[in-house]
């Protein structure tokens, strides 16, 4: 698998062999009607054109940019760069003025996919401010993430995304975990890496025809179903896993007791001064370790490191 230096994965929302999936053209949603494109327009040339648009605006910003005095270069970031690109995405964004109240607490989310209240979630900082860190003046009460992922958990919108304009997060409602889950693009280093491969997975799950149209769809949209696939995976996975663990252990265990040269474990076993619970935990402890360091293995080469599952 190629590595993925833009792209990183916390958590369980998207598996990231699903990508591949995605990037192949024949799964589900990844037609180009799926996308509002007409029979005669291609998907590949759309993203393309996407891309040499994006890399345009991208210079235009960093130019704006070395211009910009200020502390978080906010509006520089949504005039510029953000909410441009968020129109080659096929968005509308909307910005709110006004924070919204829920559960009496307040969440000043910058815009909305596109008119409308039910509207999917966008929260746009400035390039200068990143998304885990709360702003040092107070103003708003929690990071980026934490806000949208807050909201996320306090209303029935499902999805949403955050970005400072250089990292570019889908979230969603998880709240049971306790950790950051979110599925991240570093379109700064995809940009200037010219990593044009990267940016179609980008286009691909980004589009604005992937989160629902409202609050009434948000089961139903394509992100959802990405989601689900992957929880499904994730059951079929530890389904095989669970299987191969139990023959590994008969493996094994008959192996080192069979050896030549581990007559001291048959003699601790005979003596008793290793009994067969023990034996088994040993070999499971074992075993999992040898998982985990495969695991980690894997994830050094295709450039992430899953903390949940």
């Amino acid at each position: 698998m190629t590595t993925l230096t833009g792209i990183q994965i916390e958590g369980n929302l998207i598996a990231l062999d699903l990508t591949i999936d995605i990037v192949s053209g024949n799964f589900k949603g990844q037609l180009p009607e799926n996308f509002g494109l007409s029979g005669s327009q291609k998907l590949e040339d759309e993203i393309a054109f996407a891309w040499g648009e994006a890399k345009d605006l991208w210079n235009i910003f960093q130019r704006r940019l070395s211009r910009d005095d200020t502390d978080t270069a906010t509006s520089v970031t949504r005039e510029y760069w953000a909410v441009p690109l968020f129109k080659l995405l096929g968005y509308n964004p909307i910005y709110q003025p006004k924070a919204e109240i829920v559960d009496e607490q307040t969440f000043a989310i910058s815009h909305r996919v596109e008119e409308g209240e039910n509207q999917a979630p966008i929260h746009i900082i400035g390039c200068r401010t990143t998304l885990e860190k709360r702003p040092p003046s107070g103003t708003p009460r929690l990071s980026a993430h934490a806000l949208m992922q807050e909201y996320l958990n306090r209303t029935e919108h499902l999805w949403g995304i955050v970005t400072n304009g250089l990292r570019w997060r889908l979230l969603r409602d998880c709240s049971l975990m306790t950790r950051l889950t979110y599925i991240e693009f570093d379109l700064e280093q995809i940009l200037n890496g010219e990593n044009f491969a990267e940016f179609g997975i980008f286009y691909r799950l980004f589009h604005r025809t992937r989160l629902p149209q409202g609050i009434e769809d948000t089961d139903e949209c394509l992100l959802e179903f990405y989601h689900q696939e992957t929880l499904q995976q994730g059951g079929r996975v530890r389904d095989r896993l669970r299987d191969g663990v139990e023959r590994a252990i008969v493996r094994l265990g008959t192996g080192f007791l069979q050896h030549q040269q581990n007559q001291q474990i048959r003699q601790f076993i005979e003596e008793e001064q290793l009994t067969a619970k023990e034996f088994y935990r040993l070999l499971l402890f074992l075993i999992y370790r040898l998982l985990f360091l495969m695991v980690d293995v894997l994830c050094c080469r295709v450039g992430t490191i899953p903390h949940c599952v």
